[in-house]
């Protein structure tokens, strides 16, 4: 068998801020794309991170339109824990505690 030489293409790589190769940028998805995966993840960290939520809000200091937004909040934190969507973040965060205090108990 023979090996046939030949030149690879080159891409003229131009330098940017953030390294994304001009090739790669040029096949970006369109907004209508962007819109629909924000749409997604937003309804993605709603039903699994709703105590999150829940609690970012009530940390929140706000006026009289912010108390509706809380029960909301803890309503639909509520709803999700009676489903069981909120196990896998509690056991995330479970775990990410004990770590923690694993790392910290270990150098004590």
């Amino acid at each position: 068998m023979v090996a046939v030489e030949h030149e690879l293409p080159t891409i003229e790589a131009q330098p940017s801020a953030d390294a994304i190769p001009l090739v790669l940028r040029r096949r970006g998805g369109s907004p209508r794309q962007v819109l629909a995966l924000t749409v997604i993840g937003t309804l993605v960290l709603a039903a699994f991170a709703s105590g999150d939520l829940s609690t970012w809000l009530g940390r929140m200091r706000g006026g009289p339109w912010l108390i509706p937004l809380r029960q909301a909040a803890a309503e639909w934190n509520g709803a999700m824990r009676h489903i069981g969507l909120t196990a896998p973040n509690d056991k995330l965060r479970g775990l990410v505690g004990r770590l923690l205090d694993w790392q910290w108990g270990e150098g004590s």
